[in-house]
């Protein structure tokens, strides 16, 4: 199995919006993406002095091998989707629609998350993303990626 480098959200998806609570069973499948081989890398449209303590007060930052804040690709919060190729990553895990839609449009793996407010969640929901992963990450799956992009003449190969 290929490794794939995964872009993580952490506003709602990692943590509640006010950053005190971890959603639960969050560490254990950052360990089992790490343990799979894949490289992590937190993908925030928060500031950096905020992310950074919030990734340090719930012990976080060991998963990642990079974090990649708002002012590393929106300085001016315009609102600019958020763009794997500009830090070679493969997929983005986030609650946000508009983000995970930007990202396979092109062409890459936007996985939704349900947004983590601090209530409750469905504990299978992050087995669930873990499955999708290793799907996707399958030769089988990584060929049929790679003829769905083949284009012969403006017509898709099939």
């Amino acid at each position: 199995m290929k490794s794939l480098t995964i872009a993580v959200d952490l506003d709602n998806t990692m943590v509640d919006h006010l950053g005190q609570r971890i959603r639960p069973g969050m560490a254990a499948f950052l360990e089992r993406l790490r343990a799979q081989g894949h490289t992590l890398i937190v993908f925030t449209s928060s500031t950096r002095d905020r992310a950074r303590i919030i990734l340090r007060d719930h012990d976080l930052a060991k998963y990642f091998t990079r974090s990649v804040f708002r002012e590393d690709y929106d300085a001016q919060n315009a609102g600019r989707a958020k763009d794997l190729r500009l830090f070679g990553a493969d997929v983005l895990i986030d609650d946000d629609p508009g983000h995970v839609a930007f990202v396979e449009s092109i062409g890459l793996h936007g996985i939704r998350i349900s947004s983590f407010r601090g209530e409750r969640v469905n504990p299978a929901e992050l087995d669930r993303i873990f499955r999708a992963i290793a799907a996707r990450n399958s030769p089988l799956q990584r060929f049929r990626n790679m003829l769905a992009h083949l284009r012969f003449g403006g017509i898709a190969a099939k």
